[in-house]
């Protein structure tokens, strides 16, 4: 479904009055990989190794130095915005900062609706975008009575949920996960993980998983890839990459992941 191809995000240094290009930030720095339909693809790394300018490289968010994004054989950078928005979609790891806080909710998941529709009829499109919203928000463990509030009513777990709402209304095929359940509380993040996984099984979906928590990468994923400074450095099921680590660094990683056993109590 996608393929990255040798791709390269770097960010100019500048210094002086003239702000002249001293040196480059390598974020992204010759990374491929590809995603197969249905499955869960992960990118895990320490914040700062790439991973997110990846994820946002691949929704257009910004346009890579070097290397190809093809989607279904086509170079997304072929396509309109509007074009890949229809198959692609990103959740953010941060539901409030992503959801505009003067909309309602029933005008944040029902405008990402309008976008799609094609329908010339207005009134035919307003009953449309009404019903589907309706169902966007029903499917995502949502009431329907909500369209008249605003995200500031809402717990961090209900505003991912919206959050999922206004990706799903899309219809897209790949879904780009950028940590989504990082700044959720424990009790909360096992019921996004489940319904991340239902709406996959449900909606036939792909995720680009973006995360640092290596048990959410567990529990979601089918196949890893471990980002260190800007590259891969290592790939595989993930069976393979947690029981037989072979780079130093993703032994690390695994090593650094808190169990029972390890914690204390202070």
């Amino acid at each position: 479904m996608l393929k990255v191809d040798n791709l390269k995000k770097y960010f100019p240094v500048e210094r002086g009055v003239f702000r002249r290009v001293i040196d480059y930030v390598r974020a992204v720095d010759g990374i491929s990989f590809e995603i197969k339909k249905g499955e869960v693809f992960a990118l895990v790394g320490e914040s700062g190794c790439g991973k997110t300018t990846t994820a946002k490289l691949i929704v257009g968010l910004f346009e890579p130095t070097d290397g190809k994004i093809f989607f279904h054989g086509k170079d997304i950078s072929l396509l309109k915005r509007k074009e890949l928005a229809r198959k692609i979609q990103i959740i953010f790891q941060d539901p409030f900062a992503s959801l505009n806080p003067r909309l309602t909710i029933g005008t944040i998941v029902g405008e990402a609706v309008k976008h799609r529709l094609e329908a010339t009829d207005e009134k035919v499109k307003t009953k449309k975008i009404k019903k589907e919203t309706r169902e966007l928000l029903n499917r995502v463990g949502l009431p329907v009575n909500i369209l008249n509030e605003y995200p500031h009513q809402f717990s961090g777990g209900q505003r991912q949920r919206i959050g999922i709402a206004r990706a799903l209304a899309m219809q897209p095929e790949l879904i780009v996960a950028d940590e989504p359940v990082s700044s959720l509380d424990i009790s909360v993040q096992a019921q996004i993980l489940n319904l991340l996984l239902d709406l996959r099984d449900s909606l036939d979906l792909s995720y680009l998983l973006i995360a640092h928590d290596l048990n959410v990468v567990r529990f979601l994923a089918d196949r890893v890839a471990v980002m260190y400074q800007g590259k891969i450095v290592e790939r595989g099921s993930i069976r393979n990459v947690y029981e037989d680590p072979r780079h130093s660094y993703t032994k690390k990683l695994l090593e650094a992941i808190p169990t029972l056993e390890t914690e204390t109590i202070k």
